[in-house]
C-alpha cells in the first residue's frame, strides 16, 4: 500500500473519550458530524472505535553533552526525553507524528493501543510543514492505517474527532471546531507554518503529530506542536500537505524545496530586501539591503508571503527574474535558484 494512501493518528480535545467510549466530559459519543453541506456521517463513537486502534505514543531519547563544574574535562551528558503521539500510515510500517517531536533523537520507541512497544526509526523529518515518517519492523503487528481525505474540502464551522495517545496506555478522543481553514502561525522560535488549518481542539505537546479526522472517517489534517495556543486555538497541518510532504519523506528523506535566501519586510511599493543571506542566491545576483522587490516573473510583489509563494512554485536549478528599485533606479535581476539548506541563518 503506498504511504499516502492511509492515514490514522490523534491529538487531545477537552472531551476525552475512554477505550470503552465513555466520555470524560460532554456528551461527544452521541453527536453525528456532518459535512459543510450538512450530509450526516459517522458518529464520533464510530470514529474512535476505527482509528484507536491504530494510534501510537511515541518516545523519543537524545543525549546532550553539558558542561559540569564537577568535571575536568567538557563535563557530563543529559538524557532528554521527547514525547508525542502518532499514527499509522500503511501496513509497511510508517508512522507520522510531529517532527519537534523527534528531532535530534537518537533512540525512539513506539507504543501501539494494545500496549506493544517496538523500536523505531527516523525515516525523514520536514520541519516546515512540522513533519516526520517513522519506521518500525510490521512483523508480528496488527497494522491498521486509515485513508487520507481532502483537506480541501473541509469549511470552517465543520466538526472533527481528534484522537491520541499521551499516556501510553489507551488512546483518547473528542470533537472540536474548524474555525479558520487557512492561516499562517509564526511561532517564538522563528518557524512559520503555512496554510495550517485552526481548531479549537486540545493540542497538547504529548498529543501532537496526531491528525484530526472528519466525518467521512478519513484524515483531513495532522496537529502541530510548533506553534504556540493563542486564543484557544490549535495549528493542524492540511492533509493535502501532508501527502505531498511525506512522499517525498519515503522517497527522499527529506523535502527539496527552492533557495531565494534573504530577509525581507512588506512595503506598499514591494519587498525590502532586509538583509541578503551570506552565500546566498540573492547576494550572488548582487542584491543587497534597501532593495526593493517590485516584480518577480513580472508578477507584481505586495507581500513577503506572496514573494516566496512564487518563489515555491520553482525547482533549485530554475532561475527567476527580479525587477528591483536601488536607489531611484529599477532594473531587472535574475537569480538562481538552489535546493535551501537544513538550517537558515538566524536573525
Amino acid at each position: 500500500m503506498p504511504l499516502v494512501a492511509a492515514l490514522v493518528g490523534g491529538a487531545v480535545t477537552a472531551a476525552a473519550l475512554s477505550a470503552t467510549g465513555a466520555e470524560s466530559e460532554g456528551p461527544v459519543t452521541q453527536g453525528v458530524l456532518a459535512t459543510a453541506g450538512g450530509e450526516e456521517r459517522l458518529t464520533v463513537r464510530e470514529i474512535y472505535e476505527r482509528s484507536a486502534p491504530s494510534v501510537v505514543a511515541i518516545r523519543a531519547r537524545s543525549i546532550q553533552a553539558v558542561a559540569s563544574p564537577f568535571e575536568d574535562e567538557d563535563g557530563g551528558a543529559v538524557e532528554d526525553l521527547s514525547t508525542g503521539s502518532g499514527f499509522v500510515i500503511d501496513e509497511d510500517g510508517h508512522i507520522v507524528t510531529s517532527a519537534t517531536v523527534v528531532s535530534g533523537v537518537t533512540d525512539v520507541q513506539v507504543t501501539f493501543s494494545d500496549l506493544r512497544t517496538v523500536s523505531a526509526r527516523v525515516v525523514g523529518k520536514d520541519e516546515e510543514t512540522d513533519l516526520a515518517v517513522l519506521e518500525v519492523n510490521p512483523e508480528g503487528l496488527d497494522l491498521e492505517p486509515l485513508e487520507l481525505g481532502d483537506s480541501d474540502e473541509i469549511r470552517s464551522g465543520d466538526r472533527a474527532v481528534a484522537i491520541a495517545n499521551p499516556s501510553g496506555l489507551e488512546p483518547t478522543a473528542g470533537t472540536g471546531t474548524i474555525s479558520s481553514e487557512r492561516s499562517r502561525i509564526e511561532t517564538p522560535g522563528g518557524v512559520v507554518l503555512r496554510d495550517v488549518i485552526e481548531t479549537d481542539a486540545v493540542i497538547q505537546p504529548a498529543s501532537s503529530g496526531g491528525p484530526l479526522v472528519g466525518g467521512d472517517g478519513r484524515v483531513i489534517g495532522i496537529s502541530s506542536g510548533v506553534a504556540a495556543r493563542e486564543a484557544g486555538v490549535g495549528a493542524v497541518v492540511p492533509a493535502n500537505t501532508a501527502r505531498e510532504v511525506l512522499t517525498e519523506l519515503e522517497e527522499r528523506h527529506k523535502v527539496i524545496r527552492p533557495y531565494l535566501g534573504l530577509r525581507g519586510r512588506t512595503t506598499p511599493q514591494g519587498v525590502v530586501v532586509l538583509d541578503p543571506y551570506t552565500g546566498s542566491p540573492a547576494e550572488q545576483a548582487g542584491l543587497r539591503a534597501g532593495d526593493t522587490i517590485e516584480t518577480i516573473d513580472g508578477e507584481p510583489v505586495r507581500t513577503l508571503s506572496g514573494l516566496m509563494g512564487v518563489v515555491a512554485e520553482h525547482s533549485p536549478g530554475e532561475a527567476v527574474t527580479l525587477l528591483v528599485l536601488r536607489d531611484g533606479a529599477r532594473g531587472e535581476v535574475e537569480v538562481d535558484l538552489t535546493e535551501r539548506p537544513a538550517s537558515l541563518p538566524a536573525g
